[in-house]
């Protein structure tokens, strides 16, 4: 296989950002213009990488080229910096990540490489950020994907914060600075308050009902989702050691009282959360999606 890194401008987010691709190897004997030549129309997976980090996290801490090895499937790790993989219109010149993958990302990727536009071809995963991320798009656009894989991390749930709907969110960012404990946070202990990335993940929005509307506020998009009967298949897996695990049983219970279909879970005994468990998943999560 080979691994390009590339960097690309973007209008939406207003400069270059960087990204990796994985692509297969060429068959013994052919000639290495055939990958672009022969007509053939690749999967694509869309890793998305977990807050702190980059793309260089799926390269070095996890081993996703030696399980992508020998299938037939193009890899696609973008670089988000700390942004939820959302849109920022409010920062600098405006930072759309959000808009700039499915605007300028995908099609980039789907026109200069023989990767296949076809949703039942697309999938897309993440972990920790990157994990409320690939729900986020698997639920704002599932037409685009054939599966989502969020590594054990349920939707963000925020229904906590319907009481202060009409609250605007300069307002909002205001109280929560002054005490973070005046709100829950909806990871960790709920007694820690809210936290500095989650202030303003609501507060940029003109309202906190506009963000409890937003495609951010997972939770309740996917309620409507699967109302609607768009959920694309998706494969949740989590240790039972994990600290996400509890969140994600009571995610489960969520889903199965909206009869949402589709959703595999795959509860790992003793399985912990890190790099070493997206290690063990990594395959696990190629074979759901078909990945040969």
């Amino acid at each position: 296989m080979s691994v390009y890194d590339i960097n690309l401008s973007s209008s939406l987010l207003a400069g270059p950002t960087d990204l990796s691709v994985i692509v297969p190897e060429a068959n013994l004997g052919e000639s290495p213009k055939a990958f672009y030549t022969s007509g053939k129309q690749y999967k694509v997976l869309w890793l998305l990488h977990a807050g702190g980090g980059d793309r260089h996290n799926w390269l070095h801490s996890v081993n996703v080229s030696r399980y992508v090895h020998g299938r037939e499937v193009i890899v696609v790790m973008p670089n988000a910096l700390n942004s939820d993989f959302a849109n920022h219109p409010q920062f600098a010149d405006g930072y759309n990540f959000s808009d700039f993958f499915f605007n300028e990302l995908m099609p980039f990727i789907h026109n200069w490489f023989p990767a296949s536009d076809a949703p039942q071809d697309n999938f897309i995963a993440g972990f920790s950020m990157g994990a409320a991320a690939a729900w986020m798009y698997g639920l704002y656009q599932p037409e685009k994907f054939g599966g989502v894989a969020p590594i054990a991390s349920p939707p963000k749930n925020y229904t906590f914060l319907e009481p202060f709907r009409d609250m605007p969110g300069s307002e909002f960012r205001a109280k929560a600075l002054a005490d973070n404990q005046a709100f829950p946070t909806a990871y960790g202990d709920p007694k820690s308050g809210i936290k500095i990335k989650e202030i303003n993940m609501v507060a940029k929005y003109a309202s906190v009902g506009a963000f409890l509307d937003s495609y951010e506020h997972t939770w309740d998009r996917f309620r409507e989702v699967a109302a609607a009967g768009r959920l694309p298949k998706i494969y949740l897996p989590c240790g039972t050691e994990d600290g996400m695990y509890s969140k994600v049983l009571q995610f489960k219970h969520y889903a199965d009282a909206l009869d949402a279909t589709g959703i595999d879970y795959d509860f790992i005994p003793e399985g912990g959360g890190g790099f070493e468990f997206c290690d063990y998943i990594l395959p696990k999560i190629l074979d759901f999606f078909g990945i040969r």
